[in-house]
């Protein structure tokens, strides 16, 4: 059910227009201030805000960019009089979405309502469906980025050719491949996966291909390997970047002749398996420095997917993050709905260095040790970014993010510390604390 806030001075009025948004199939929340209609817009997630442009403590057209802070993808109507249309211009320059006059016209106002509220609860549609799909994949999000993503998913199960994933580190590679592998349905076989970026070129090659009994000192029986394992499915080689230069030449003949030996062995074993490989390393580079082979690069980069930081996922990052919640809060059995717009708002404006992983750990820690219904800013103090992959001056971290929210409440308040203190939902003890720091 969608929300709208009703910030209106004259009771009457509020009455009615509360009567006419419930009638109209959403639920009305009313306000005869501006301090009250923000204290709301802070414990609830409003679609729809209708504004009085003259309430007793606040000018209406000064409050939209205060709303705007507090929820910023929030649509806000004024309701203006007849003898003030300039005013009702200058809201519109100012961030409002529409106006109207008073006494307004009751077809004019449901006509208001509905096509802004049904704009709005499309688009949660949209985000819902992406959601579904994405879960389907294991891969959430409804950023253009992603979108594509999903399609060339799609694209790469339907093909048996090699597959580069391509990204940074913390962005899902495997999990890419495992949807690839997962829509290849009943013929996807086995996934196998060997990560090349952690162990010694002598294990890499024995985990491969296997080896002969007495192949060396420790092979005291045959014994098969993931090239093996994995035919008829899916290889993934992580961090395949790092893989040492002399078992290239044997990956590469996996994937043009399909064939291979074991170590130790003289017998050639055909095999039909899938070679998808992940790096965030930029294997063009490291071909021009000598360090990875031409010929294995192109033949790995048949089809090559490049996964979006999440940084340039926009409102993904909410959509994760609320995904994540929920999970946690089942898994722990606590009673966290979600984030207030204020953390929503610095989830948003974090650059995320250390990408999904990063998200997931943090959202994790912030519902342990959240004590309350909605998580705020003030539940994600003291968190450090992980993963990180960049010079540290370039990082912003949640907690100088959470300093510059402060400052925005108390330059907002007029540095009133009682009300900074209940608009942030700490106490005037923590604040003084936190302005200390």
């Amino acid at each position: 059910m969608g929300k709208v806030l009703i910030i209106e001075d004259s009771e009457d009025l509020r009455l009615s227009i509360c009567d006419l948004v419930k009638r109209a199939g959403y639920k009305p929340f009313a306000a005869e201030n501006g301090a009250e209609g923000l204290h709301l817009l802070e414990c609830q997630v409003i679609d729809l805000v209708f504004l009085d442009i003259g309430l007793p403590d606040a000018n209406g057209i000064e409050l939209i960019s205060v709303i705007h802070d507090i929820a910023p993808d929030v649509d806000i109507v004024m309701l203006t009089g007849n003898d003030d249309a300039r005013s009702a211009v200058d809201s519109l320059k100012s961030g409002a979405v529409d106006y109207i006059l008073k006494p307004f016209d009751l077809v004019e106002f449901r006509h208001v309502l509905n096509r802004l509220m049904a704009g709005r609860l499309s688009a949660r549609q949209e985000t819902l469906a992406s959601r579904e799909k994405g879960e389907s994949l294991n891969l959430m999000g409804n950023s253009r980025g992603m979108i594509q993503l999903k399609d060339d998913i799609q694209t790469a199960a339907k093909v048996k050719v090699p597959v580069l994933i391509t990204g940074e580190t913390g962005t899902g590679k495997e999990m890419v491949a495992r949807a690839i592998h997962r829509l290849a349905g009943a013929e996807g076989g086995v996934f196998a996966k060997i990560d090349c970026g952690t162990l010694s070129a002598n294990i890499i090659e024995a985990e491969l291909f296997g080896n002969e009994k007495g192949a060396f000192t420790d092979a005291r029986e045959t014994r098969k390997g993931l090239v093996e394992i994995a035919d008829g499915g899916v290889l993934f080689l992580d961090e395949i970047g790092n893989l040492p230069l002399e078992l290239q030449p044997k990956l590469l003949r996996v994937v043009e002749e399909s064939t291979f030996r074991r170590v130790g062995g003289v017998k050639d074993i055909q095999v039909n398996v899938r070679i998808v490989a992940a790096t965030n390393a930029d294997i063009a580079k490291e071909v021009r420095q000598g360090r990875f082979r031409e010929d294995l690069f192109y033949r790995l980069n048949v089809i090559s997917l490049l996964l979006p930081p999440l940084r340039e996922r926009g409102g993904d990052v909410i959509l994760l993050a609320d995904h994540f919640l929920r999970h946690f809060a089942r898994e722990m059995k606590k009673n966290v709905k979600g984030f207030s717009p204020q953390a929503d708002q610095l989830l948003r404006d974090h650059d995320w260095p250390g990408n999904i992983r990063e998200l997931k750990n943090i959202i994790e820690r912030t519902v342990i040790y959240c004590q309350r219904e909605w998580a705020t800013p003030i539940g994600l103090d003291g968190v450090r970014t992980e993963g990180r992959n960049v010079a540290d001056d370039k990082l912003v971290t949640l907690r100088k993010m959470e300093s510059q929210y402060i400052k925005k409440v108390l330059l907002q308040t007029g540095n009133n510390k009682s009300k900074a203190a209940r608009i942030l939902d700490i106490s005037r003890t923590t604040l003084r604390e936190k302005l200390k720091d």
